[in-house]
């Protein structure tokens, strides 16, 4: 008798089932992280009011100083009407390049202005800048409250000491406004003698650019500490807060991580620790800089306290979200796992329930990973170079996740073929006798092709291989670069997250039946070892990048430190893209012997009989 035929209906709902449990999950997975939170540490302080100054640099995307593109005075002006109500000063940085216009525009909406005097290499622009700034000042003296001679010159070393008070002398003799240069703490405590020549101190305080970086926990203490250092080391003279802030996006330092909830606590905590101090303060910024990503990395491009559309960032001291548009990237999610489960709709709906359920679930997680990506991809996207990183990585991990999970269906299907499109990722390639960068096969196989695998599914093997090869050499790429220039280069933790994670969880699934340490090597390697069938095994461009993938981590954590959580994530990553190189290699030679028992068996069975 034949086994009665499931019932369509009942295959259905128990699909539709597995489904929404699998949208639940996917919108808990991005609701829960990314839930608005109170920020603040200390929700019963002084009330925050409007921002004292903030720095103002109106550029917007494909404007900069670095290219000599500079926005017109109707852009400025629109700046600043944008700030009303949000802050009673601007502090500006030069005196030309389109800023000239500031104290004009900004008398109009009641704004004083920090008149800045860019100072730097070069004597003729120097002198140019000097001349435009005595200018502006004594043709606005109701708008400019102060000027500002230079900023952070001695950090750059671009003037000497001697230099730049000869150009604060000048100034000085030339206004009316009070006359001061502005520099991160330790360089005024460096060059006590500036004390004399200016009429008040003008200090930078950014926890985050520290030599030894402070969490936002502890910035307040920090701040204050300084402060009143450069207080008694200073005598005489007021302090001014120049510059303080904190990046909303970017790379961690220690236990410094940019973030809007991050930043939105720093600026909340910081307005009432001034308004409890009494303190005078700038913030810096007003709008997030584009161009300043080609300087610092993403986090130069991320300090504004609106973004560059001139959008508030968040709402200070009040319920701060670091991902707001989260409900765009879980409909983005299901709507990816929707199309990864319909290509395959036929072959997922034929699976028994548990099958069924353990396939729509690591379609949703392959899908969220990607929205992730994606999302990752958006958010950092300032330059050219971003954007094709972002859409070749995105593009093959698209394809990626689709392999994956059509190797996940054959194996939950029964499917008696050797293992799907990555069982030969190397071995496949022996077999039709190619040479691939990473070849994680043991020679040139004795069995032939056709008894193993149809072409297509060997196509498909060679386009994993690749895709996989491709995100190996990337994710070396990144690992090398953070070793010899991190400063300023991100962690791109997911960009490569997908790939990994989900061979992994697909290798653990489907390799239950296995114990121990030969579960371990099936999980660890593409290849499962049985299926090994050549000889001689060999080491090739998989160990060289499996031992890079291994060494870098190891150096970027010497170099990060373990206080950084971010650096260890992806130093986790890196690692885990090793396992499948090295995987094969230290479990080739135990397996050639049954690898080769296999092929004689299999080409006897191929044979005719004599």
């Amino acid at each position: 008798m034949h086994a009665p035929r499931p019932n369509t209906a009942t295959r259905f709902l128990l699909l539709l089932l597995c489904l929404a449990l699998g949208a639940a999950l996917t919108i808990l997975i991005w609701w829960w992280p990314n839930r608005p939170v109170q920020v603040g540490h200390d929700p019963g302080g002084p009330k925050v009011g409007m921002i004292e100054s903030l720095s103002f640099a109106p550029f917007r995307r494909g404007q900069g100083p670095l290219d000599k593109i500079y926005p017109s005075a109707a852009q400025v002006e629109e700046d600043l009407a944008s700030l009303q109500g949000i802050t009673r000063g601007v502090r500006t940085y030069t005196a030309r390049e389109g800023l000239e216009v500031v104290p004009e525009k900004a008398g109009k909406y009641g704004l004083q202005v920090m008149q800045g005097i860019w100072l730097g290499r070069e004597p003729a622009i120097n002198d140019a800048e000097v001349d435009a700034g005595i200018r502006l000042a004594n043709r606005y003296p109701g708008t400019i409250k102060s000027v500002i001679v230079g900023n952070e010159v001695l950090l750059r070393k671009d003037l000497t000491v001697d230099q730049l008070i000869a150009q604060i002398r000048r100034v000085k003799a030339a206004v009316k406004q009070p006359v001061t240069y502005a520099d991160v703490w330790e360089f005024w405590l460096r060059f006590p003698q500036l004390l004399d020549e200016v009429d008040f101190v003008t200090v930078h305080f950014l926890p985050y650019w520290e030599d030894m970086p402070i969490s936002v926990a502890h910035s307040m203490p920090h701040i204050m500490e300084v402060y009143r250092t450069v207080q008694a080391k200073l005598p005489g003279k007021p302090v001014v807060i120049g510059e303080v802030g904190w990046p909303s996006q970017g790379r961690s330092r220690r236990e410094a991580i940019p973030s809007t909830i991050e930043a939105a606590g720093f600026i909340t905590d910081f307005l009432q620790l001034a308004e409890r101090e009494k303190l005078s303060y700038n913030l810096v910024e007003a709008f997030d800089q584009p161009w300043k990503e080609r300087l610092e990395g993403t986090v130069g491009a991320a300090w504004g306290v609106l973004d560059e559309v001139r959008q508030p960032k968040f709402d200070v001291g009040g319920m701060v979200s670091d991902l707001p548009e989260w409900p765009l990237f879980a409909g983005l999610s299901l709507l990816l796992g929707l199309i990864l489960m319909v290509v395959r709709a036929q072959q997922l709906a034929a699976l028994p329930p548990r099958a069924m359920l353990t396939a729509v679930l690591f379609a949703q997680a392959l899908a969220v990973l990607l929205a992730a990506a994606i999302e990752h991809g958006l958010e950092y996207n300032y330059s050219p170079r971003h954007l094709i990183e972002f859409a070749v990585l995105a593009s093959v991990q698209g394809v990626f996740a689709a392999l994956l999970f059509a190797e996940l269906l054959d194996r939950l299907g029964g499917s008696d073929r050797p293992a799907g499109p990555l069982r030969p990722l190397g071995a496949g390639l022996a077999e039709v006798r190619r040479f691939a960068p990473l070849y994680l096969g043991a020679g040139r196989a004795r069995v032939p092709a056709a008894t193993l695998a149809s072409h297509a599914t060997l196509q498909r093997a060679r386009l994993a291989e690749w895709i996989y090869g491709l995100l190996a050499l990337w994710a070396v790429y990144h690992g090398v670069m953070l070793v010899v220039a991190g400063r300023y280069r991100d962690f791109p933790i997911d960009y490569f997250l997908l790939p990994i994670t989900g061979f992994i969880v697909l290798r653990l699934l489907t390799s239950r039946r296995e114990t121990g340490a030969a579960r371990f090597a099936l999980a660890a390697g593409f290849v499962r070892p049985a299926a090994q069938a050549g000889s001689n095994p060999r080491f090739g461009w998989e160990a060289v990048l499996g031992f890079l993938l291994l060494c870098l981590p190891v150096l970027v954590l010497l170099i990060e430190t373990l206080h950084n959580r971010e650096a260890i994530y992806w130093c986790a990553i890196m690692a885990l893209y090793a396992l499948p190189l090295l995987g094969n290699l230290l479990t080739a030679r135990a397996a050639a012997s049954a690898g080769a028992g296999l092929a004689d068996k299999a080409i006897a069975q191929s044979s005719p009989s004599r």
